[in-house]
């Protein structure tokens, strides 16, 4: 099994972001970093970053 690519980060405003951990930069969609949301949200959006990594397909995510 592949290590997950993506990870969370929380900002100093208290909101999180999702890092890609290769880069240890925001992971970002349409020139648009992921983000400014929420603990849960955040973490949906990094679970789901992560299967389509492990499965070696690309995520209509980013």
């Amino acid at each position: 099994m592949k290590e997950p690519r993506y990870g969370l980060q929380q900002e100093k405003n208290g909101s999180w972001t999702v890092i890609d951990l290769i880069t240890r930069l925001p992971a970002a969609t349409d020139g648009r970093d992921l983000a400014g949301f929420e603990q849960d949200d955040a973490r949906d959006i990094a679970d789901a970053l992560n299967r389509d990594h492990q499965a070696g397909r690309k995520s209509t995510l980013i």
